[in-house]
Order: structure tokens, then sequence, then C-alpha cells
């Protein structure tokens, strides 16, 4: 490996000329490795390795960076369900064709270097049938900024914004579960956003283990439920989280059951629960982005059942 390489890899693939420059790159090693084809020139002053994505690529061409939900998605946390490409672009940059041409890249998505492999869950790249979704905005300087990507604090400023107020509230559950950012910094972001999305930060921000279970446990709430999420049963591991106090749930999502290991893990849980004798509702992530309503039946009957028999038992919860 090249100490281009190592430098392009700390950058994510994509980098201006300035930024090389810090870097001590010299204008014979580009040309060097542009005559290899290890590297390419997108536009004046703009360079990308073979293993730079397409979405990176057509945010350069915009004049941007990948911004709002896009980037939320390679800093690892929820970014909702829109498959569009979402850049951000300076207010003084010249005008722009929001379909750039099909552009070449690698089809496996770049994540931010600093995303920590425990948040590297699995990201895809932009639907390109609709036109991108350009952010008109000035971004802060940041320590995360990278020439193609803004920072998670303005990602997630913009992000609450755009999304739905359920997945945007999702994000902010994520940003501040997986400590992306300081829940001071997210309590200042949420503070700032329109009043009419309804975002806020609380206990069960910071226990939330990924985006779909944000929305299970908030929906359950809102439903009028007692939840507790990562339920700790002592001695025998954690759970998702537990539903007013006698129903264990637990959130299936298949990039977290791919190997042997994560599958029995699952099914140990399951048998902890059946062994004593507390009901373990188990939707698959699908299911509850897809088919809420049969989900929330299925929650409703479970509780109502388990009530009735911890209350023939002489026990109004299982913890007690």
């Amino acid at each position: 490996m090249s100490d281009l390489d190592v430098v392009f890899g700390l950058l994510g693939e994509v980098a201006h000329l300035r930024t090389l420059r810090r870097y001590r790159v010299t204008d014979r090693e580009l040309r060097e490795a542009i005559d290899r084809s290890t590297l390419r020139r997108l536009r004046p002053g703009w360079y990308a390795t073979p293993h730079a994505d397409p979405d990176q690529i057509r945010a350069i061409l915009l004049h941007g960076r990948i911004g709002c939900a896009s980037a939320l998605s390679r800093y690892g946390v929820w970014s909702g369900r829109d498959r569009a490409l979402h850049v951000h672009v300076p207010r003084n940059a010249a005008r722009l064709h929001r379909t750039p041409p099909e552009v070449p890249g690698s089809a496996r998505p770049v994540w931010h270097p600093k995303t920590p492999d425990g948040l590297r869950r699995g990201i895809l790249l932009a639907d390109r049938r609709p036109a991108v979704r350009v952010h008109w905005r000035t971004d802060a300087a940041s320590d995360r900024v990278l020439d193609w990507i803004v920072s998670p604090e303005d990602a997630l400023a913009q992000a609450v914004r755009c999304l739905d107020p359920e997945h945007a509230q999702a994000a902010v559950d994520t940003v501040v579960s997986e400590r992306v950012l300081p829940r001071p910094v997210v309590e200042r972001i949420v503070a700032d956003a329109p009043a009419r999305v309804g975002l806020r930060v609380d206990s069960h921000s910071e226990q939330v283990g990924s985006g779909v279970e944000a929305l299970f446990v908030r929906r359950l709430l809102d439903a009028g439920f007692e939840v507790v999420p990562q339920f700790l049963f002592a001695g025998h591991g954690r759970f998702d989280g537990l539903i007013d106090g006698c129903v264990l749930f637990e959130v299936d999502g298949w990039a977290f059951h791919r190997t042997q290991s994560q599958f029995l893990g699952d099914r140990d849980r399951t048998l902890v629960a059946q062994s004593f004798g507390v009901p373990l509702v188990r939707p698959a992530a699908a299911q509850v982005l897809d088919d809420w309503p049969t989900v929330l039946a299925a929650v409703e009957r479970t509780v109502a059942d388990a009530k009735l028999i911890r209350a023939a038992r002489g026990h109004s919860s299982f913890l007690g």
C-alpha cells in the first residue's frame, strides 16, 4: 500500500487538492497515480480512488457534500427510508443540474472513516431514479467534516427538518444512544428544530439499540404501554426491552443475525424467557416498518394474556 493509498483511506477515498496538500501529496504523485489508473480526477482540484462510490462522486459533481439523511447513514445511525441522495450545497454555489450524469464507482458504499466498526451495519447507495435532494446551507466547521461529507451535527440538524417526525425522532434517539454526538449537542439541535416536529431527548433516547427499536419503542409509548428498553434480566443477559412489566421483546434485523453465534444467542434468550414463563414478542424489523398494525395487535394480545396469567398467579409483574 502506498502513502497515497493511506492518505485517501483516511479521507474516505475522495479529496480536494488543498486537503491533499496538507498531507504533503505532490503533483507528481497525483500524476503518476492517474497514469496508473489508481486515481481519477473528478473535476478541477478533485480526486477519487476506484474505491469511491457513485454517491460520493455525484455529490462532488454537484459542488456539495453528502448530507442530511444520506450522511447519517454513513455515521451508522438511523436515517429514515428515503433512498434519494441528499447533498448539502453552499448558498453561494452556481446553478446546478440536480440529476448529474451516470457516474462509475464502487458498488460498496464508503463509510465515514471515523465510524466505529460496531456501527457499520450496512448502508445502501442512493436510488438513482429520484433527483438529488439539494439542501442549500452553509455548514459549520468540524473535525469530522470531510471534503465529501458533512459533520454529524450538520447532518442531524438538516435531517430533523427533512425526515418525517417519526423517523426524525428515531434519528435523534440513535445519535444519542450510539454516542455519535454528545447529548447536549443533540438537545441543542432538537431545541432549534421546528416545534411542529415534536422531537425530544429523554431517557429512552439513551437506551434504544437501533433505529427500528426506536420506532418500536416510541410507537408503543404512544399507544399507552410502559416500555423499558434494553432490559437486563439479571444473570440471563439483555433483551431489547420489557413491555408493561410482563412481556419481553426482541426486534430482529437480518444485519444483526448473520452468524451462527448471533442466531444461537437469540435462541438462548427465547429459551430463557420461556423457562421463566415470560412471553416474548419477536417481530422482524421489516414487520415493524411495513406491517405495524399486525405487530401492535400481537403486542396488545400478548400483554393482555400475560396480565391475566400474572393476576391469576398473584403477580402483577414477573419482576416482583
